[in-house]
Order: C-alpha cells, then structure tokens, then sequence
C-alpha cells in the first residue's frame, strides 16, 4: 500500500515556544507524515498561502496585525469556505469567541491549555477531513447538478417517446442511481437491511470492506457477510435496534482484506408510515486510527510511569550508596571539631572536614530536591515564620565563608510586618542559598547588602540581597534560575571555577513560588554586582493565634533514669561512630547490625528507643520497627540514606517518630531522641 502523501499545515503564530510546541505535538506518533510551515503575521500568512497550498491552517487568535476572526473571514473570502482545515487556537475558553470563530469559518476551537498532542493532531486531521469532504461534497453538487441537467432534457425526450409509466419508471431508475452515486462516495459505510437481518442496500465502500460489490452483498443474510463472530458480538445490538431503539456501539472487525479494524456502528430503525419498524438503517465509521493512538497514548503512560519508577528507585538507591559513607566523618568531624579538649589548630582541621562533608550532602539534597518539587512531592510544614528569625539563621550559616573572604555583611531589616506562613526550613534554604550565591561571586573585599520591608499595597514583606559581585549580562539573567546552569562567569573555565550544580537558585525559585511568593534577579551587566528581590505574602493577623506553644525542657527519660537505646545499623563505622558519640551523652546503647541479633537483644532486655537503619542484610527497618513496637512498645527513629517522599511516609505508617537522612548531625539525632522521649512520656 502506498504510504500516505504529507499533510500540509500552515502555523500562523508569533510565539516561537508555541510554534515548537505544536511542531512537536504534530510530529510525535503519527503515521501520517507532515509538512508544516510557519508565520508569524496574518500578512505572513497570506503571502505565504499564494505559493502554498495546505490541507489545514492552525492559527493564533492575538496576532500582531490582525485577530483571529479577521484572519478567517480573509481566509474565507479570499479561498472559499473549504479551501483547507481551519483551527483556531486561543488563551481563553470564550464560548462566545468560539462561536463566532465557527460562524466566521474556522473548522475548530481549542484553548491552548488542552491542546495536547493527541487534541491537536486530532483537531489538525479532523479539520483537514472535515474541508476535504465538504470541498468533495461541492464538486458531487456541482457534478450532480450537471447530471440532474442531463437527467432534465433526458427525461423530457422520453416523455415524448414513452407512456406515463414507462417515464415514472424511468425516473425511479434515476433517483435511484443518484442515490447510489452520493452513497457510494460517502466517508461512511451504509447498509439496509430488513427484519430478518438480509441485505437491502449497501454503499460501495460497505462492500468493498469485505471483497465485493454492492450488487453481491444484496439479498444475503448479515451472519454470511459478518462471519459468526462478528455476528454474535453485534446479535444484542440488532435485537435492541430492531425492538426501536437507536444504538451506538464500538466494535472490532477483522477483514479478510484489510486485517482487524476498529469501527464506530450507529444503528437506528427504519420505520413504515404506520411507525412500525420495518429494518434498521446502519451507518459505519473506521476509527482504527483513534484507537490506535489511544492505545500507542496508553502505551506511553505506562512507559512513562515505569521510567518514573525507575529514576525513583534509582535515586533512592544513589542517595543511600552516597549518603552511608558520609555518616560516620560527618558524625565524628563534628564531634571533634566542638571538643574543647582538643587542640584549636586541630579542632579546625576537623571543622574544615565537616564542612566539606555538609557540602557534599547539600548536594545529594539539591540534586533530590530538584526531583521532589518539579513534581510536587515536596511537602512544606507551614507554620506562621518570622523572616527576620529566618534570615539572621541564614547569615550565621554563611558567618564562617563571609569572614574568610573579609566581605562585609550590612543588614537593614526595616520590614515593620515579617510574619509569613511557611516553613522555616525551607525558607532558610531559600535564603542560604542566595546568599551562598552572593558570597561565592564576591571578589574579597566586597559587601552584601541584605534589606527587609513591607508592601502594604501588595501586602508582601521583601526581602533584598544585594552584593557587589561580577554581576550578570542580560542572557545569564534569563536563566539564571534554570536547572543546572551557570553563568558564563563560572567559566572562563567552566563551571569548576566556583564549584556547585547550579540547581541552588532553581530549587529557591520553586521553594518560593510554593510559598505563594516571587524571586526577581537584577543587575546592571558584568562587574555591577547582582541583587535577588523575594517577595513572600504576609500572614493574616489571626494566624498569628495559631502559633506552637514553645516545647518544654529536653526530656532525658521518665523519671531520670538513663535512656536504654538499640541501635540497629549494618555500616560498622557508622554503628561505632553513632554508639561512642551517643555513650558519650550519657546514653546506654546496644548495638545490632541485623534484624536478627536486634529482636535477640529485645527479648533479652528493656529498652526506651528505637535507633534503626532501613536496609539492613537480613530485612529492614520497617518491618523491625513494627514488631518491636506491637511487642515492646518501642518508639523509634529510622536512620537512613534513603530520603525520597515515599521513603519519609513508608517510615512514618512503620510507626517512626521521626525520619532522619544520613548524613546527619548529632544535634539532628539529639532533637530527634528528645522529640521520640517525649512522645513516650505521653
């Protein structure tokens, strides 16, 4: 079979994101090829439709020079009616603009928000058929109208050579090849038949769908045509038309001649003059194409929610491989570092190892968070926040850095309102991270500038971060907040120049935007410094009444007696590190590197807490924690490298207090244990 020839289609928008986007949905999956062709002007377009001649015109509505309609009733009265496909794409849902875009000739309406690539191609091809069939349509009337001339001085020579009868008969055999003419060149398939199912009438392309012409499925028996299976399947839909009712069904039929093929069927009754039914009227069309593009749609789906499970997997997998060695030099690097009986030249050395592993850490976060909010997974603990709280954490997470580069730090927080709803945790991630931005591109010597105030008119407090830094060019300014991009300034060579993924600005971008708030980059060009303006809505005064009251003093255990931990962990130097440092505070803990030796030292004696890795060689620490808890009423924190959303709520429905990442900070796991104590107490 010859392949199909290309559809033609005409683009006429000026946006070019648009124009890709629709190149893109009208050349993914299609088995009909297409030649598309793009303006951006209704002056384009017409110039551009004297030369060509295209099956469908898929246009904006706000052009430069014209609107949509205008465009159509140009179209319209420059071609005709049904010189091409019409479809009208537009940024609104206005009914009555749809309407009046129809009247004026367009073939179809589609908001720009639900054109997705199967809406459009199907929209694009429907329209293309739809002017193909009414500019066929014209030229039958057109032929026929020439014919019914012919049939006329026909007729009248032979009411002059024959009685009345002989003409009655001669124009029924007229009609009825008429009638034959127009239904054999129908999109549809026809068929008649009478109560006992036997062929009356078929079109042309009925019969050709089986093999044969018209005159050789007359008479026969629909089961004959069909085959016992097909017969069987429609056999409720005939005994429902035939009783009166009008069916509409989808069936698969396979053809002898052209394989399996999907068809829409419309039965409705023919009924006699009395109304008594005496047949059925079918009217058949191939929807192969539409199915199979549902199912290719399908198919896709569920590739797609396949390969989202494998990055999940595969993330979740990196983050734990990642994470785990970082464990134990964190934990030990931090321990040192704040021991006042070592040496301060060595307590540094052990400062500097943490703060590199931290580093390291903040980029598997990154590179997780990135993943979570693109796809909403992130979920934000909101609370009533004040931002000048937030901001001056920020500033002594950066202290270190800005001393080391002797910047100077000018803080003018004048904001009078600057409580916001949101969560301080990651909002203090917005602010590191732009300020971690700003040190990183400050020359030693220069200044930060951090500004707070309120907008009464918008009702926002803003929060500007300023330095005077190498600045921005204008292309680094449009996408400075794109994933995994950095300036041309991070690299004369490359990007190693000042370390980092270029995901901390895009991930603070989507933290605000879920914070209901906007994140603005300025700067004047190269070597005039950069400013970051975030803006946050204020939090209603009645929701200031809803704060947590403050938490009560650390609770070690219940009646002061010392606090019996197990700790369940497979990575030795983990488990060692995490047993001194915990022996250290004055905790009893036992240790266990599997599910086994844990429950062992559970019927053997007491304990308070739950302190479990989740992968662990002979099970895990979902599990774990569930038979401890059902048995001994443990509480527990999981401790894990494993950081993903589903990873958090697994632990939580296991029944841990709390979820902490690895690596983590023994102030992290100190909180940790106090919050589990504390709901132990209850």
């Amino acid at each position: 079979m010859a392949p199909a020839s290309p559809l033609q289609v005409l683009i006429v928008d000026d946006s070019m994101t648009d124009c890709v986007i629709f190149r893109r949905h009208l050349s993914k999956g299609v088995q009909r090829p297409y030649e598309i062709s793009e303006v951006a002007t209704a002056a384009e377009a017409m110039k551009r439709l004297e030369q060509l001649q295209p099956d469908c015109v898929l246009m904006d509505f706000n052009l430069p020079d014209s609107d949509g309609v205008s465009l159509v009733k140009k179209l319209v009265a420059t071609y005709g009616q049904n010189a091409f496909g019409i479809v009208m794409l537009t940024s609104s849902q206005d009914v009555e603009l749809a309407v009046e875009a129809m009247q004026s000739g367009a073939h179809d309406f589609l908001p720009k928000n639900s054109a997705s690539a199967i809406v459009l191609r199907r929209a694009v091809e429907n329209a293309a058929e739809k002017a193909a069939i009414q500019r066929q349509l014209e030229s039958q009337r057109q032929a026929m109208a020439l014919q019914n001339e012919e049939l006329e001085r026909h007729i009248h020579r032979l009411e002059r050579e024959a009685a009345e009868r002989q003409l009655a008969e001669s124009r029924l055999r007229q009609s009825e090849q008429q009638l034959r003419v127009v239904t054999d060149h129908a999109a549809v398939l026809l068929a008649l038949c009478d109560q006992e199912c036997t062929y009356k009438f078929v079109n042309r392309p009925y019969a050709q769908r089986f093999g044969m012409e018209p005159e050789q499925v007359i008479g026969k028996k629909l089961v004959e045509v069909l085959g016992t299976d097909a017969y069987e399947a429609i056999l409720p839909h005939l005994q429902n038309v035939l009783a009166g009712d009008r069916v509409e069904f989808e069936i698969e039929i396979p053809y002898e001649t052209l394989g399996r093929r999907w068809m829409n069927v419309v039965y409705v009754p023919e009924r006699a003059l009395d109304g008594t039914v005496q047949g059925l009227i079918g009217v058949m069309s191939d929807t192969t194409a539409r199915k199979l593009a549902e199912f290719e749609l399908e198919h896709a789906r569920d590739e797609a929610l396949a390969a989202s499970r494998a990055k999940d997997d595969f993330l979740a997998a990196l983050s734990h491989e990642l994470r785990t060695p970082l464990n134990p030099i964190l934990l030990l690097s931090s321990d040192a570092a704040s021991d006042p009986s070592i040496p301060v030249p060595i307590r540094a050395i052990f400062e500097t190892i943490r703060k590199n592993v931290d580093l390291e850490a903040r980029l598997i976060d990154d590179l997780l968070n990135i993943t979570r909010i693109s796809r909403g997974k992130m979920a934000l603990d909101k609370l009533p926040v004040d931002v000048h709280v937030v901001l001056r954490d920020a500033f002594d997470n950066v202290a270190a850095e800005i001393v080391a580069k002797h910047l100077s730090l000018r803080v003018n927080l004048n904001a009078h309102a600057h409580t916001v709803m949101g969560d301080d945790v990651r909002l203090q991630q917005v602010f590191w991270n732009v300020l971690k931005n700003a040190v990183k591109f400050t020359p030693e010597g220069g200044a930060i500038i951090v500004t707070t105030q309120t907008l009464l008119t918008e009702d926002v407090v803003e929060i500007r971060i300023e330095d005077t830094g190498i600045g921005m060019s204008a292309p680094e300014l449009e996408r400075i907040f794109d994933a995994f991009a950095q300036g041309d300034h991070a690299g004369v060579g490359g990007s190693h120049r000042f370390g980092g993924l270029g995901l901390g600005l895009a991930i603070s971008q989507m933290l605000v935007k879920s914070h209901a708030g906007s994140i603005l980059a300025e700067s004047t060009g190269p070597g005039e410094g950069a400013a970051f303006v975030i803006k946050l809505p204020l939090v209603p005064d009645i929701c200031l009444q809803l704060q947590p009251a403050t938490p009560a003093e650390s609770i070690r255990a219940k009646n002061d007696k010392p606090v019996e931990i197990l700790l369940v962990e497979d990575h030795e130097a983990t488990r060692t590190a995490l047993a001194q440092l915990l022996q250290r505070r004055r905790y009893l803990v036992s240790t266990a590197s599997c599910v086994d030796e844990a429950r062992l030292l559970a019927r053997e004696k007491h304990f308070d807490l739950l302190i479990s890795d989740i992968g662990l060689p002979d099970g895990n620490g979902y599990d774990l924690m569930v038979e401890l808890a059902q048995q001994y009423g443990l509480k527990g924190i999981a401790l894990t490298g494993y950081g993903m959303e589903k990873d958090l709520d697994r632990s939580s429905a296991a029944g841990f207090v709390t979820h902490l990442t690895k690596p983590i900070h023994m102030n992290s796991l100190e909180g940790a244990i106090q919050m589990a104590l504390a709901h132990l107490a209850k």
